[in-house]
């Protein structure tokens, strides 16, 4: 019993390990960046409403959001994923986590599109 095995694809673990680092180093990148633009190229403006809204004009700013808020979900996900198939109980479940995860990572995704999008449009 405890030679009992189960066989995991060491080819799909080596793409979660690159990808958790990869996520991780974009993610120091866009803060730095986020916390650049929004803290220090305005200094000693008052940040209102109306501010933010003439920020999320620009580009950057929503390319440096989104960005931000995929990079968060990769990392978070795929750190949820890896400590889940410490158990046994979900390595056997592999394709159900790896699908819940997928639709819990989309759906989060669609829901921060939509709450940003009405500062984007004005």
């Amino acid at each position: 019993m405890a030679d009992q095995r189960i066989a995991t694809s060491k080819v799909a673990g080596t793409w979660a390990w690159f990808f958790q680092r990869l996520s991780a180093v974009l993610l120091v990148i866009l803060l730095a960046a986020h916390i650049i633009a929004a803290h220090y190229w305005h200094v000693g403006e008052e940040i209102s409403v109306d501010t933010v809204n003439e920020r999320l004009k620009n580009v950057a700013f929503i390319a440096i959001d989104y960005s931000m808020l995929a990079m968060v979900l990769l990392h978070g996900l795929n750190g949820t994923r890896t400590v889940l198939f410490d158990f046994d109980m979900f390595i056997k479940r592999r394709k159900a986590v790896d699908m819940g995860l997928w639709i819990l990572g989309i759906a989060t995704m669609i829901w921060g599109i939509i709450i940003l999008w009405p500062f984007i449009a004005g």
